[in-house]
């Protein structure tokens, strides 16, 4: 082989190598169903109200859900599953955090309504002193 046939090859390498790895970005499918998981995800952390009880993890779910769809559209569907998948998970986060403020706020509206109940118990006529909530 001479020196020319040599670069020849190399080159023609160099191109078939090339026209593989484009080859194997358009052969990656579309993540349908990773989109539709994290899509779900969003609608229940909103249905948990994450705005209200989780707003940083709903808009980090939110955020990578927009740029899911942006790598969709220029066709990265790599990107657009890593995004897909990272979405979903701070979905997740979110409507597990606002469950868990929302059950918080509840138990802390019920112990507040105790002591109310309490008090009112105690100051009623004909209820005896003695009776107390950490008695039960």
């Amino acid at each position: 082989m001479t020196k020319r046939t040599l670069g020849g090859y190399v080159s023609h390498c160099g191109v078939l190598v090339l026209l593989g790895s484009l080859s194997a970005c358009s052969s990656v499918p579309l993540p349908e169903d990773q989109m539709l998981l994290s899509k779900n995800a969003v609608n229940r952390a909103v249905s948990a109200e994450a705005t209200r009880y989780a707003p940083v993890e709903m808009k980090s779910a939110q955020d990578k859900l927009f740029s899911m769809e942006r790598a969709l559209g220029e066709k990265n569907y790599n990107l657009a599953r890593v995004l897909a998948q990272q979405a979903e998970a701070d979905a997740n986060l979110a409507e597990r955090k606002a469950r868990a403020n929302k059950a918080q706020q509840t138990l802390k509206s019920a112990r507040e309504g105790i002591k109310v109940l309490e008090q009112e118990m105690l100051h009623a006529p004909g209820v005896p002193q003695t009776f107390h909530s950490s008695a039960l």
